[in-house]
């Protein structure tokens, strides 16, 4: 009877112990409602991004939970090689369970919810840090649900899903609260599956809470000696084995290689204080912009609010005033302001402070890890949660230590208010975007001419399809971009029927592959060795909607007129022809134009004719790696860089192409060239042509060839091949420069990379061997 009361009292104080996390969630859940009821009611109806990356991370994460056996392959793109799942951004462990579970059906349903359900549970973690440290219930409850509401990742929601959680900071820092109050045994295992199952939902924001829990360790010991085992402890079993178990279970189970080590964005997209204190949003970003600060990208932004500030001050003029009375070095010592040096050293990390400094740039160099984070701007967010909690538990004890005064506890509730109107607009227009958009994953919203496209795809047994305008990305280096609406369009038939497509969308893909698909919009003159991949009894669409297409593209189209079998008002499907596309016609063309060149025209060049005019320039008085002879050119990224200039008076009018060749082992090719006409007169300088480097369709060893045309008319005094760069003061390097009239005689040359000779025709390097037998 007694044990039975005992139960009966204990599951009651239990209860009593949850009433106000529970009131926590109401009403957090409530102000959820407010501004996305449309989607709460109906969430498996919604996209909440039709294109980008959200369309891209919708399709990922339920092909896989849908179409894969396995939980590392991804079938559905990069056909033939296909993709790791970590790769694309599909919320590896979740789309796993719905697979296994056979949810796929109300997969988007249960994202959606689980994105927005993290408002609430963020509310009610913030809470109970608030409690900790002694706040009261009613502040307590306030200041918890208005943090939330202003957190930096709401703006994610848009697109990066996997990163939109927004109590993964915050339920970090109450286990790392939990770690230093007792059983760190079970705080150990329960901190390390926490890490390693946001190491498979975003390896970023993994990453993340495992350096947040890094630092603070090493806080605690700067602190204090004593505790030494704790943070050797804590810190391998928070940062050092979950990164390490992440890293060798990825890479086993990786069949790619080649993926760049470095991606972009560390130089570049990294906050600064404009990022945190300035506001991007809301009433005050009016002042923000007439006072002229310049902020940063979106992506770094962790704005923590005007009231956050306003606490943050008060508290700050509060110690140096009673400075004589307050016990100031206890306040050092505490446990919140340990967590407040951490989180300040992750923001300084996140202004990429030191390294964007010259003489501190080795340092990432030496130390590969460091260059693993894209977006360091996102350190902040640990900073957002930090100082906008200990602002509020600091003003707080102010008005305890004053008497509990009305005028503190005005201010107080002020603040609050103005947390909701600063993020009013924000969340307004989130809600507003992700309540636009029907859930086309369920086949009966889509528009008439994809479904029909879609079951002819079906009815007639494909194996994969390509389809125009064509996308594929992101090696970091090399990549086609097409148009949204092809990507919508090529995520729709794949996931309705289960097939692989040669398009891709994702992160860090095989550099070796990257090439291969670039190089099959390249020159009909040179090889397509990605086919000789495909596997030889595939059967393949070709699918063209009635997007725009590149130069590089309509060849394809014109090579497969007679493939046609199926067409509608915004569709026409091909059955694609590998040897119709792959033909060594034109390479026999050319080789036929070489037997003609007999005219030794200078600097290594032949010709069909005896006096071509050109130009060449081959920096072989310089001395840094080199495509071919002694020298390249060789600056680093900044603004813009000069690299070719060209007087016109003496050339006579009409077209020319200028061409060159980058080296991307050096650095991401991340740039943009550009010719620029300069005028006689007043008349401005305009860009008469612009070339995307990444975007190259002919690359050949590690260098990627470029070509700009313009035409030079009698008002023209100055031609200018310019290099625009990030400023991420990153080096590059040029070769073989060649400017030629368009329309004039061909330029034939020799050379060699590694094994391989190659046939140099107008600066574009083909294989000597090219479509023989024994080299395929």
């Amino acid at each position: 009877m007694f044990i039975f009361t005992d139960s009966i009292l204990t599951m009651l104080g239990f209860l009593k112990r949850l009433k106000f996390p529970a009131l926590t969630f109401l009403i957090s859940a409530l102000v959820l409602f407010y501004y996305f009821h449309e989607v709460l009611l109906h969430p498996n109806d919604y996209l909440f991004a039709p294109g980008g990356d959200g369309i891209k991370n919708y399709y990922s994460y339920l092909f896989h939970a849908k179409h894969d056996a396995s939980f590392w392959h991804f079938g559905g793109m990069n056909y033939p090689y296909y993709e790791h799942i970590v790769y694309t951004d599909a919320h590896p462990l979740l789309s796993w369970l719905i697979g296994q579970l056979g949810l796929a059906s109300v997969g988007i349903g249960i994202l959606n919810v689980l994105m927005l359900l993290s408002y609430p549970i963020c509310s009610v973690f913030l809470f109970l840090i608030f409690r900790h440290y002694k706040v009261t219930h009613l502040w307590a409850i306030a200041a918890a649900v208005a943090i939330t509401y202003m957190a930096p990742q709401l703006g994610r929601l848009t697109g990066h899903f996997a990163l939109s959680y927004v109590f993964a900071i915050p339920m970090m820092w109450w286990i790392l609260i939990q770690c230093r109050q007792g059983r760190p045994a079970l705080w150990s295992v329960i901190s390390f599956l926490y890490i390693m199952a946001f190491f498979f939902t975003h390896p970023y924001l993994g990453v993340i809470l495992a350096l947040f829990c890094a630092v603070y360790w090493l806080v605690v010991y700067a602190y204090n000696r004593g505790e030494w085992k704790n943070a050797v402890g804590f810190t391998t079993i928070q940062l050092i084995t979950p990164f390490l178990l992440f890293r060798i279970l990825v890479f086993t189970t990786d069949t790619h290689v080649d993926r760049i080590d470095t991606p972009g964005g560390f130089y570049n997209l990294f906050g600064a204080w404009s990022s945190v204190i300035a506001a991007p949003y809301g009433p005050l970003n009016e002042f923000v912009n007439w006072i002229g600060v310049r902020m940063k990208s979106w992506e770094t932004w962790s704005y923590v609010g005007a009231a956050t500030l306003l606490f943050f001050l008060i508290s700050l003029v509060y110690s140096f005033v009673k400075r004589k009375t307050l016990p100031l070095r206890l306040l050092f010592r505490h446990e919140l302001f340990q967590f407040f040096i951490a989180a300040y050293l992750l923001l300084i990390f996140s202004f990429c402070f030191p390294f964007k400094f010259e003489w501190f740039r080795w340092i990432p160099d030496y130390i590969g890890p460091l260059k693993q984070f894209r977006v360091l701007g996102r350190f902040s967010w640990i900073f957002f949660y930090v100082v906008t909690t200990a602002s509020i538990v600091a003003f707080y004890h102010i008005y305890r230590r004053e008497g509990k005064r009305f005028g503190f506890s005005l201010v107080f509730f002020v603040g609050i208010a103005f947390y909701f109107v600063e993020s009013n607009k924000v969340l307004t227009d989130v809600a507003n975007v992700i309540s636009q958009h029907k859930n086309t994953f369920q086949k009966e919203q889509l528009e008439n001419p994809l479904k029909e496209t879609i079951a002819h795809i079906d009815t007639a047994k494909y194996d994969a399809f390509i389809l125009l305008p064509f996308t594929h990305m992101s090696s970091e280096n090399m990549m086609l971009l097409g148009e949204e609406k092809a990507n919508f369009d090529a995520f729709m038939i794949s996931y309705h029927t289960g097939l692989p497509m040669l398009n891709a969308v994702s992160s860090r893909q095989s550099q070796q592959e990257a090439i291969k698909f670039n190089n099959l919009f390249g020159p009909e003159f040179v090889e397509k060795e990605l086919l000789d991949d495909l596997p030889k009894d595939a059967k393949i669409a070709l699918i063209i909607n009635d997007a725009y297409l590149k130069d590089t593209e309509l060849p394809m189209v014109y090579a497969h007129h007679n493939k046609l079998q199926f067409e509608n008002d915004r569709f026409t499907v091909f059955t694609f022809d590998r040897d119709t596309w792959n033909t060594d016609f034109y390479f026999h063309q050319v080789k036929e134009l070489h037997e003609k060149a007999v005219y030794e025209v200078g600097e290594d060049w032949k010709s069909t004719v005896a006096d071509p005019w050109f130009i060449y320039e081959s920096w072989d008085d310089k001395r840094s790696e080199s495509l071919k002879g002694k020298g390249s050119f060789e600056r680093i990224k900044m603004d813009y860089d000069e690299v070719y200039s060209l007087a016109t008076e003496d050339l006579e009018e009409g077209n020319y192409t200028v061409s060159f060749w980058f080296n991307y082992y050096v650095d991401r090719a991340d740039l943009m060239c550009f010719a620029e006409a300069q005028y006689r007169g007043d008349k401005k300088s305009e860009w008469l042509d612009t070339y995307d480097i990444k975007q190259s369709t002919h690359i050949v060893g590690h260098w990627m060839f470029c070509e700009l045309n313009f035409t030079i008319t009698k008002e023209m005094k100055i031609i200018k091949i310019i290099m625009a760069g990030n400023r991420s003061r990153e080096p590059y390097i040029l070769d073989e420069l060649l400017i030629r009239k368009s329309d004039g005689a061909p330029l034939f040359s020799s050379g060699k990379i590694g094994g391989d000779e190659y046939l140099i025709y107008n600066n574009y390097w083909i294989k000597k061997n090219s479509f023989s037998e024994e080299d395929r």
